[in-house]
């Protein structure tokens, strides 16, 4: 709007560019580039109006930017598949002749972040079968236990043996319908750093504790004299033991 202004009174281009802080050709290039054309009665003429030289200004822009390297046929088969309902690990993994490349996988989610692809969105994959794990509902721990910090200083120097630890340590990977939650539990003799895994059908107290108790109970006295158990609601049942 100052250049409008400066024109409209009378300046010169040096005069603009001295007043704006400019070199004398960055305000005759702006004034060249995003002139208007205006027809009149007997001829043309251009003349510099603000506002339409800023969206002059802002097309330009928006051919400014790098360059797809991917050509219009990679783009094409990406949306395509994903109209398909194809996650982008199948669409990865699956060779075709339709293109000569398919791009990876992590490209292909960059790709849609970046909307490259037309009406493709986040939204619109397929969950490939996955289930998004529900917050674990945390019970309330038994206060009554004795805490870590109580145990016995034998316990921590590892000079003697029979102390255990137990934990339980569910798979990532459950069947689609959440019908089964099989996980190990764990348990390591502190000293010797034996470890023994159980299998288990879920990580309720009514399964872990037996199952424990079944391994446990067949070891002499000596090798068995503390369990430290993690406190979360599933060990309840164990702490009261």
């Amino acid at each position: 709007s100052c250049i409008y202004q400066f024109l409209n009174l009378g300046m010169s281009l040096r005069e603009i560019a001295q007043a704006l802080r400019r070199s004398p050709s960055t305000i005759s290039r702006e004034i060249k580039r995003n002139s208007s054309k205006i027809k009149g009665n007997e001829e043309s003429y251009t003349k510099y109006f603000p506002i339409k030289a800023n969206d002059k200004y802002l097309d330009r822009r928006k051919d400014c930017h790098r360059k797809s390297k991917f050509s219009k046929d990679v783009i094409d088969y990406l949306t395509i598949k994903i109209s398909e309902h194809w996650s982008p690990e199948q669409i990865s993994n699956r060779s075709t002749n339709v293109i000569k490349q398919v791009p990876s996988t992590s490209t292909i989610y960059r790709l849609i972040h970046a909307k490259k692809l037309p009406k493709t969105s986040m939204e619109k994959l397929r969950r490939k079968g996955k289930f998004k794990r529900p917050a674990e509902k945390r019970g309330k721990f038994n206060d009554k236990g004795r805490t870590i910090k109580k145990r016995p200083k034998e316990i921590y120097t590892r000079q003697e043996l029979g102390h255990w630890e137990a934990d339980t340590v569910e798979s990532g990977r459950l069947d689609h319908k959440r019908k089964s939650g099989y996980c190990f539990v764990t348990l390591a003799e502190r000293k010797s750093r034996y470890y023994i895994a159980i299998l288990v059908e879920n990580r309720k107290s009514e399964n872990v504790t037996p199952a424990i108790i079944n391994v446990l109970k067949n070891l002499p006295k000596e090798l068995v004299k503390t369990i430290t158990f993690d406190r979360g609601k599933r060990n309840f049942q164990n702490l009261r033991k």
